[in-house]
């Protein structure tokens, strides 16, 4: 329950919030005219003007902001409670940078944090509702996703390999594949062929692939590497490296992490 729906931080999610988000603040602020400008010296002729600011201020801030997340996603994936603080800090940063400019526009007639109070609340208003929206879109999307693997692999026998347009490129059955090695912006796909041992060159990335490979049994053993667990037969330790040796002969020898090493001696 506490995992982030997956598209959250997948690039059409991401210009999504940056450029969906901004402009459906804009239209709710130019509709309904929320900000009584006049009480604050400020001229209401140029409200557009104002609210375009806005726009600019909050998509700006929501640039930055989603950068940095994703940084820390890709680190170490972001709980539902590290993303709803994020959600709520863009919010404040956003309502902070819009309120110093409508302090300064108006000459620093009150208070700065009169303004502040002021914009957060209108902001925090109708930013919330596209947050909303956005995150049950994701979820939905997730959820769909699962069910299209569950009726497309419902047994997990056989493993779609797609590209990283969607395509599917490979089709092969879990008990075939070897291993998996990242090379550059492709993926190597080592699998058995009528008692050979076949390579695909996929362009994808091990990112990815890697919801895929753990449903089906196929773990991480090394940052380049993904092994199929089941043909594994043993873990060979040397001075300075590790290595799962293949039930297949002629296979190459798979590096062994440090990182990994536990999780795989635990599973075989």
């Amino acid at each position: 329950m506490n995992k982030l729906p997956k598209p959250i931080f997948s690039s059409n999610s991401f210009w999504g919030h940056i450029i969906g988000l901004p402009l459906f603040v804009f239209g709710l602020l130019l509709l309904f005219c929320p900000f009584a400008f006049k009480d604050y010296d400020i001229s209401f002729s140029k409200y557009s003007f104002h609210i375009t600011m806005t726009f600019c201020i909050i998509l700006v801030v929501l640039l930055i902001s989603r950068l940095i997340m994703s940084l820390i996603n890709r680190r170490s994936p972001m709980t539902r409670i590290q993303y709803f603080l994020g959600c709520l800090f863009e919010i404040l940063f956003a309502s902070g940078f819009t309120g110093l400019y409508l302090w300064l526009f108006a000459k620093k007639s009150q208070a700065y944090f009169v303004f502040f109070g002021y914009v957060l609340v209108y902001l925090a208003v109708a930013m919330i509702i596209p947050y909303i929206i956005l995150f049950l879109y994701n979820q939905v999307t997730e959820r769909d996703d699962q069910l299209d693997d569950a009726l497309n692999n419902p047994s997990g026998e056989k493993i779609k390999f797609l590209d990283e347009r969607g395509n599917v490129k490979l089709i092969v059955s879990q008990t075939s594949i070897l291993y998996i090695q990242s090379d550059e912006n492709y993926l190597r796909i080592y699998y058995m062929d009528d008692g050979k041992i076949n390579t695909y060159l996929l362009r994808s990335s091990m990112k990815r692939i890697e919801d895929m490979c753990a449903k089906n049994g196929l773990i991480r053993c090394h940052r380049s590497y993904f092994v199929n667990k089941d043909r594994v037969k043993v873990l060979q330790k040397d001075k300075e490296f590790t290595y799962a040796i293949l039930d297949v002969e002629n296979a190459a020898h798979i590096p062994v992490s440090k990182n990994y090493y536990d999780q795989i001696s635990a599973m075989l």
